[in-house]
């Protein structure tokens, strides 16, 4: 009753075509279970709204609906009769129509196509008839009522053949089998275009293979050799099965290079929790393992996997991918039938659609704006080098996903491809790219290494109150209006709560900050500075040139422990502020660190004077040992020690785009050759081919090959080989 109903209103009252449905690109779902569903109780709600599952879709952007049709199924559902009155509705909300034959009376797959049982006892020459006449008919009714399909698929996942055993390849005579699938394909080819006399109805082929070329290849060879004539290019693609996003990819280009033939994600998905119900239907099983790195099983992981997947096919070699279908979204659990697929679902447990709906929008279409976040370490409690890492971590709430439209991740946990870049002393920026109106929620994480964070919270900042007093312990932003440069945000190293814009500066409108931070642990180690005895510790400098801010013969400026600080409290700062009318901006200011009451005299004696310009605005300076005028290389004072193993450390940034910087390591003088090499181990680029020396080297790779070409999107490994020893690290490159 509730289907007809809805149909009813669907026929009365149709939705014109929106400007998200509009767009060429294939942004469908599979619904063909929603009948069963509505029929057993089952409902949808968008917003708390329970609405016709097709306006939740029409309203989030999809643009198609693909429904598989059974001969003579024993329920009758996706039988000819539910599937006309169906297609009906589907129509009438403005979406384009996909029929999936699967010539069968159930389900069709790689595992087992069965022929329908009406068929069971036909010989060849019958079955060609048969399918002929059969798929000519459906698509007659369906164009009888007004609702022609735009698209029609000839078989379900037919990698294996279809109609068991006529059809079936290979066997032992392979190629008396190829001809005979390859005949029953083009009998359902020719009943479909006989019946539709319509240039504009096109002819899907669909196998399983996402991300296996050798095959796919294999396949639309043999089957082009028997002259089928057809124009899609199907392909499932779910990664726990079908390989990884870079092998998905790769086949997507190869394919339409070779047939020059468009291309669908003919059935895809992804999961949204590793819950289930206790329906009495076991769910599908899906392996973490060989999910895509930075794809979390969530909802924020499921968005950001069909925004990838949209990239991906959008990116596809001469704009041959043409879009994707999820395959059930709205297969929710439902008694008697449950459902296995429902932690793979666009919707929750109670039907309520998942933010993810927004992933089938044309984002396309929707402005984007670029944000510049700006971080200072200077408040870190650690010895963070130029040479660190800064990592913002969070999310996006709005129409975009963990994807930003600028192609990094942005997630909560290390996969985060936000990294800024340190731009001087405390210093980092990094530039992004969302869609207006959305809102991010991030903090920040720091590391010595990729893999080896700051002191105190494993390198995440402490508490924050954001700017809006949301309640959420992150920074916020939401896009508005234009372009946008945030103001400098300082790491947060305290236990308690700061506010999102807190900075170590007050503002003075006749005075200038600076702060100054040296760290004492060199020192304390040879016994000259125990802070219990000697102290205070200063800043001492030119008097003149800093308006009398310092002095030479006493201390002006005392610094003041960070009890919190690596160490054991190492770090010892303070602001000073310097008169802005007499000084000039750019004015050199020479300074020392001086340490009352000390055992040597209280000078850094093994250096000259320190210099800083004065500034224009409030800033901070790079941390400094005391007594060293060598940048920050970490806690110890002196060389580092040399690595005790060969060492490739992860290239910086990355994901990237156009350049990255590559570090290592040698432990003697060795011949080093540093190579990038492509996904089948390829190498297309030479960075070293030299004899080096010990310790730590660096060199960037510009995204070229040796060509000078530019290398494309994609998954790259750079090989170190030195010392007799090979190590590898894997990178990727986003446009």
């Amino acid at each position: 009753m509730i289907r007809r109903l809805l149909l009813l209103a669907a026929i009365l009252s149709p939705f014109p075509l929106s400007a998200q449905q509009s767009s060429g690109f294939v942004r469908g779902a599979d619904l063909s279970f929603v009948p069963q569903i509505e029929d057993l109780g089952g409902t949808y709600k968008l917003n708390g709204v329970q609405k016709d599952v097709l306006d939740i879709f029409r309203e989030n952007g999809a643009n198609y609906v693909r429904l598989r049709i059974w001969h003579t199924p024993a329920n009758g559902y996706c039988g000819l009769a539910q599937t006309l009155e169906y297609a009906l509705r589907v129509k009438a909300k403005g979406f384009k129509l996909e029929i999936d034959f699967h010539y069968s009376d159930w389900w069709a797959d790689p595992g087992k196509q069965n022929k329908p049982a009406a068929w069971s006892s036909l010989t060849f020459a019958q079955l060609k008839d048969s399918v002929y006449a059969y798929t000519k008919n459906v698509i007659e009714a369906l164009k009888n009522q007004n609702t022609l399909p735009d698209m029609v698929q000839i078989g379900n996942e037919i990698t294996a053949g279809m109609l068991w055993p006529d059809g079936k390849i290979p066997t032992s005579f392979p190629t008396l089998a190829w001809q005979q699938f390859g005949e029953l394909v083009k009998e359902g080819i020719r009943g479909a275009r006989d019946a539709a006399a319509d240039s504009s109805i096109k002819i899907m082929i669909h196998i399983d293979r996402g991300g296996d070329y050798a095959t796919s290849q294999w396949f639309f060879d043999n089957l082009l050799a028997q002259g089928a004539q057809f124009d899609v290019i199907g392909l499932s693609y779910y990664p726990w099965w079908h390989g990884s996003l870079a092998a998905m990819q790769s086949n997507l280009n190869s394919l339409a290079a070779r047939y020059g033939k468009e291309i669908i994600l003919a059935e895809t998905a992804y999961p949204w929790t590793t819950q289930s119900l206790n329906d009495g239907m076991g769910n599908i099983t899906v392996d973490p393992a060989k999910l895509p790195a930075g794809y979390s099983i969530s909802v924020q992981g499921q968005k950001a996997f069909l925004a990838k997947i949209t990239k991906i096919l959008k990116e596809t070699y001469n704009n041959k991918g043409v879009g994707f279908f999820y395959w059930e979204p709205a297969y929710i659990s439902v008694s008697p039938i449950g459902s296995s697929w429902e932690h793979l679902t666009t919707f929750d447990f109670t039907g309520a659609a998942l933010t993810t709906m927004t992933a089938f929008m044309d984002l396309d279409s929707i402005p984007t704006v670029n944000v510049k976040l700006r971080v200072n370490t200077a408040t870190n409690a650690d010895t963070l080098k130029v040479s660190g890492v800064v990592q913002v971590r969070g999310e996006v709430k709005g129409v975009g996903s963990s994807l930003l439209p600028s192609g990094e991740l942005f997630t909560w946990d290390s996969y985060s491809g936000v990294m800024p870049q340190n731009v001087g002393g405390d210093y980092w920026e990094y530039q992004l790219k969302m869609y207006a109106s959305d809102r991010l929620e991030y903090k920040i994480w720091t590391g010595h290494s990729a893999g080896t964070p700051t002191y105190l919270r494993l390198g995440w900042e402490g508490p924050i109150t954001p700017f809006d007093s949301s309640g959420v312990n992150a920074r916020a932003y939401t896009a508005a209006g234009g372009d946008t440069t945030l103001e400098i945000e300082f790491y947060n190293s305290r236990g308690v709560a700061v506010d999102q814009y807190w900075s170590p500066f007050q503002v003075k409108g006749d005075s200038l900050g600076v702060l100054f931070r040296v760290n004492m642990a060199a020192l304390t180690s040879s016994g000259l500075f125990d802070p219990t005895v000697h102290g205070p510790l200063a800043v001492r400098g030119d008097s003149a040139a800093s308006g009398g801010r310092l002095s030479w013969a006493r201390s002006t400026v005392v610094l003041q422990r960070e009890t919190v600080s690596v160490a054991g409290g190492s770090f010892w700062s303070k602001v000073a502020y310097f008169p802005r009318s007499s000084i000039a901006v750019g004015t050199p200011i020479h300074y020392k660190f001086f340490v009352e009451n000390s055992p040597f005299g209280g000078w850094e004696y093994n250096i000259s004077d320190r210099v800083f310009t004065f500034p224009a605005r409030d800033t901070t300076l790079t941390w400094q040992f005391f007594n060293n005028r060598l940048l920050p290389t970490g806690v110890e004072e002196g060389a580092p020690p040399l690595p005790a193993e060969l060492e490739l450390a992860q290239n910086y940034p990355n994901p990237f785009n156009p350049g990255t910087l590559v570090r290592y390591s040698l432990t003697r003088s060795s011949h080093v050759t540093l190579s990038v090499c492509n996904i089948l181990g390829q190498v297309i680029a030479t960075l070293v081919e030299e004899t080096q020396s010990p310790g730590v080297h660096s060199t960037a790779w510009d995204g070229r090959d040796d060509s000078g070409r530019q290398a494309v999107s994609g998954i790259y490994f750079l090989r170190l080989e030195a010392e007799g020893l090979t190590r590898i690290r894997k990178m990727v490159l986003l446009k």
